[in-house]
């Protein structure tokens, strides 16, 4: 009988390949998407930090994003200061779940201090098959009934319907209509917009914080 007496050996070089994975997705790519965010800032005259906003101010937003799940992080913190809006874009994470159920929910956020209240309470996300199943058991969302494409396309909720459809005039509708993937939350003098959940690239991050500018900039009356 011959015996494979090599398969032993190789489990401590497997396991070692595993923890230098494990070490390259914890610290080493961090570190590198860190760096280049950093560089990104210099590069536009704008202040880095790679710690972002802390939680306490984050929560007192009431933005629904900042109250989800536990184990919540943000970091690094690209600030715009100036005579108009404050602007915060950072990376942002939650935990839901536990043990082999959980999962981390990362995203790359554009927050905006507007400095008075101007956007109602709201969250505005892409409409998909689950959410138009609830629809159908009664979880109901607010239709823009001059838009069907904004309808479809869109799934719009919050606690005051009058207020919420002042806000989306025929401009906003329009400009999320054209602009479709993206996510918006509002409370008072605070609004969040972001691409989903993911992180932006830095290949791809000054266009991201442009694009955010010029949604903000559109859909916000002066």
């Amino acid at each position: 009988m011959n015996c494979n007496c090599s398969i032993p050996a190789v489990f401590p070089f497997l396991a070692c390949v595993a923890i230098a994975a494990l070490l390259v997705g914890v610290f080493y790519l961090p570190y590198l998407r860190r760096k280049a965010l950093s560089e990104l800032a210099a590069s536009m005259g704008l202040l880095f930090t790679k710690n972002g906003p802390e939680s306490y101010y984050l929560e007192q937003t009431r933005l629904g994003i900042f109250n989800m799940g536990r184990a919540r992080n943000a970091s690094n913190l690209i600030e715009i200061r100036g005579s108009g809006p404050d602007m915060s874009f950072f990376d942002y994470r939650y935990t839901t779940g536990g043990g082999k159920n959980s999962h981390t929910h990362n995203f790359t956020l554009a927050l905006f201090d507007l400095k008075t209240p101007k956007a109602p309470t709201f969250e505005l996300k892409p409409e998909n098959f689950i959410y138009k199943i609830g629809e159908l058991i009664g979880f109901k969302d607010i239709d823009i009934q001059s838009s069907q494409l904004f309808s479809d396309k869109y799934r719009l909720t919050g606690p005051n319907e009058i207020e919420i459809l002042s806000f989306f005039s025929p401009g906003t509708v329009a400009y999320f209509e054209q602009h479709l993937g993206w996510q918006a939350q509002g409370a008072g003098r605070y609004l969040l917009v972001f691409k989903g959940e993911k992180l932006i690239k830095p290949a791809y991050y000054q266009s991201f914080m442009e694009e955010a500018k010029n949604m903000v900039a559109s859909i916000v009356r002066p």
